[in-house]
């Protein structure tokens, strides 16, 4: 049986008994209900929306008028036609908008379900520098990326009606979806390539700023290119990909170019210093950003122990302007005030590293 027909059989088998399914489809259907409803797992469930060329009235008008009626549930419901043109889906429902969004959802899963394996596959998704958000990003944008998917040009191909249910069997022209969703997608490319072009001109801060302004629409245009491989495996993907990482590693060289002053020297001070240097950032007294750091201390005492409690508030600061402000709790338990206030100092690095460097400074 064809990959696309196994997660079609569990997935929309919902609603349906057992007296409604062949016996010798039974265990089959069982067997593929995993790998069907990891599929699902993806889409969360939700229903794709549908546009068409022409309105949905009129397609369902068209799948009305082909309704025939029959004892047994069609072949094509387990196994729907496979081909390198189309997307075919098979759904069913209470009704011909139900089964038609069924079948929609259905074409989705799979789209999703080919995504999963060409993003695991292919390195060059990952390699961003090590930026584990960013790659989080991406994963979370590919779901909403197939989610957002305007199916055009939708075909019906049969319609049945069996008992109370109505099943539809339906095709999306593959070449058509990749030709609206390219569109699309340049428009966006043109727009990051464009904002990345202008920044040029300006200081290596201003440069920073745009590329932390444009992330999103990075990771947005990697989704995008990603599932027009998948519809059409001859899209260059991977130009796209180097190209993008180019710019994100262009954002890590400008942060290492960049020198950092702070206010204070004494221990929090020490630890951000600290983080900034494992990091690779230089700390000069005339710097391009300064940050500043306020501290609130509060202290107690418990059963003979010394507790320091810390409001560290940090304000990173460039041409005058706030770039960033962040306030961090931290606490310290020790035999004598000082050992406690050192100790909440170690609390207050390990929170900034859990939290990452560069979205302490705002670059993130």
């Amino acid at each position: 049986m064809k990959r696309i027909s196994l997660i079609l059989v569990s997935s929309l088998i919902v609603g349906c008994s057992s007296t409604d399914i062949p016996f010798i489809k039974q265990d089959t259907i069982k067997i593929q209900n995993k790998k069907a409803q990891n599929a699902w797992d993806e889409l969360d469930g939700k229903n794709i929306k549908v546009l068409n060329n022409l309105s949905n009235q009129k397609v369902d008008n068209v799948a009305k008028s082909m309704l025939q009626t029959s004892d047994t549930i069609p072949n094509w419901f387990y196994s729907p036609p496979s081909s390198n043109k189309y997307f075919y889906g098979a759904g069913e429902g209470r009704n011909i908008i139900e089964s038609k969004n069924s079948a929609l959802n259905f074409i989705a899963g799979e789209i999703q379900t080919a995504i999963s394996s060409t993003f695991t596959k292919n390195e060059g998704y990952s390699d961003n520098n090590g930026n584990t958000n960013f790659y989080k990003s991406v994963r979370n944008k590919l779901r909403a990326e197939v989610q957002k998917i305007n199916f055009t040009n939708i075909e019906i191909v049969k319609t049945v009606k069996v008992d109370n249910k109505i099943y539809v069997l339906l095709r999306v022209d593959k070449l058509k979806l990749f030709n609206s969703l390219k569109t699309k997608f340049e428009i966006l490319d043109n727009e990051i390539d464009t904002e990345i072009k202008t920044s040029q001109k300006y200081s290596l801060l201003d440069q920073l700023i745009t590329l932390n302004k444009i992330e999103p629409k990075i990771s947005q245009a990697i989704s995008q290119a990603t599932i027009l491989n998948v519809l059409n495996p001859n899209f260059d993907v991977t130009k796209y990909t180097q190209k993008y990482n180019s710019y994100l590693a262009k954002k890590t060289e400008i942060l290492h170019k960049l020198t950092f002053s702070i206010n204070s020297n004494d221990l929090f001070g020490e630890k951000l210093v600290e983080i900034l240097n494992e990091q690779g950032y230089k700390i000069s007294n005339n710097s391009n950003i300064q940050i500043k750091i306020n501290k609130q201390i509060r202290n107690s005492v418990v059963y003979n122990m010394h507790i320091a409690r810390v409001t560290v508030n940090i304000q990173v600061i460039a041409k005058n302007k706030i770039l960033n402000s962040n306030s961090i709790e931290c606490k310290g338990i020790s035999n004598t005030t000082s050992q406690a206030i050192a100790k909440a100092a170690n609390n207050f690095k390990q929170k900034v590293q859990k939290l990452g460097i560069n979205k302490l400074l705002g670059f993130e």
